[in-house]
């Protein structure tokens, strides 16, 4: 939980909205701090995607986060608590946000106000959604943050090799044991390897703007590269930033590392540019 990393801010102001699609409920939260009102027809608006391998993850886990993100990025933030596996697996991840964005454009804000942003399995799940959003030709938000995203189930990036004994957070066996929670003990390979559920084999022609961010000490380093490098190839506007010796999702480490720190700081110049 980055929540044990991070506290949440005492002022900070969390308020909970629940969105009704095709029968269920997907509960969400507005994130302020310091406590602003949302103009909704003006400023910025920045949809946080939770990692946990989709299987795991919620508003304790990274509202601590959340709430630094909004004050730093001077933002308001909308916390999505998306469907988990194994009860749901992708891509009923992907429909919640889908829906969610969808239900935004009623409350009369534009793609063109709205960022996304995810860590590790929320990254990848943002780069899903951007995915879907084309595919089903509706309009992609404004830009697209991704920490250390996971991107790749098949796990054929030559870092969970080379990076599986200096990657202190996650485990070549978290990777394996998260991918059977989501699809289920007796999945193919085949599945490991669909656009569905592994943003990197899609197509990422016509994505807006993105920021992705990795440690070269973790085993998710080749998950982000391959992306970087397929998005440019695709004529995408892609900044990259890689953090040296650093962890899975550094930039919650803010507190401790300087790095961590500049990496959000030039997450937020880079918000302003786009």
């Amino acid at each position: 939980s980055t929540n044990s990393i991070i506290p949440k801010p005492s002022q900070c102001q969390i308020n909970k909205e629940v969105f009704v699609h095709d029968g269920h409920s997907v509960d969400t939260y507005w994130i302020n701090y310091p406590p602003r009102k949302l103009q909704k027809d003006s400023d910025k608006l920045l949809l946080y995607f939770h990692g946990g391998g989709y299987v795991s993850g919620d508003i304790q886990s990274h509202s601590g986060f959340e709430c630094h993100l909004s004050e730093l990025f001077n933002i308001t933030i909308l916390h999505v608590e998306y469907r988990l596996g194994p009860e749901h697996p992708l891509p009923a991840a992907v429909d919640d946000a889908i829906a969610i964005y969808r239900a935004l454009f009623y409350q009369k804000i534009s793609p063109s106000q709205m960022l996304f942003m995810g860590d590790s399995a929320g990254g990848g799940l943002v780069l899903l959604t951007i995915q879907a959003l084309l595919a089903h030709q509706l309009p992609v938000p404004r830009g697209v943050i991704a920490l250390s995203p996971w991107t790749d189930l098949s796990t054929s990036g030559e870092s969970y090799k080379r990076n599986r004994e200096i990657d202190v957070l996650l485990y070549g066996d978290d990777i394996d044991w998260g991918a059977s929670q989501l699809l289920g003990p007796n999945h193919s390979q085949l599945l490991l390897n669909s656009p569905l559920v592994s943003p990197l084999f899609g197509s990422f022609k016509g994505f807006p703007p993105m920021f992705i961010n990795v440690g070269t000490a973790e085993i998710l380093e080749d998950d982000a590269r391959q992306v970087v490098k397929k998005a440019q190839e695709a004529g995408v506007d892609v900044k990259f930033e890689e953090g040296l010796h650093l962890m899975h999702v550094y930039p919650v480490f803010f507190s401790y590392y300087p790095e961590a720190r500049n990496t959000l700081d030039n997450i937020n110049k880079w918000i302003q540019t786009i």
